[in-house]
């Protein structure tokens, strides 16, 4: 079982994330939250790292259950 616990996701990697459930790209994602879309692949990658996650899909599951967004 993960621990969520160590899952430290900050506010805008949890905007990331819920944007990435509803199907949104890193440059859709960039022009609504006003960044370079290079600043979202980047916490993309974090957000992967973090829930130990190999692609943004697993990382949007595996949030999902658990109950991050």
């Amino acid at each position: 079982m993960y621990n969520l616990d160590k899952v430290k996701t900050t506010e805008q990697e949890l905007e990331i994330l819920e944007l990435l459930s509803h199907g949104f790209k890193a440059m859709e994602i960039a022009k609504a939250m006003n960044l370079a879309e290079q600043t979202i692949k980047n916490k993309v990658q974090t957000i992967c790292i973090k829930l130990d996650s190999s692609n943004r899909t697993e990382a949007v599951a595996k949030a999902i259950r658990l109950g991050i967004i």
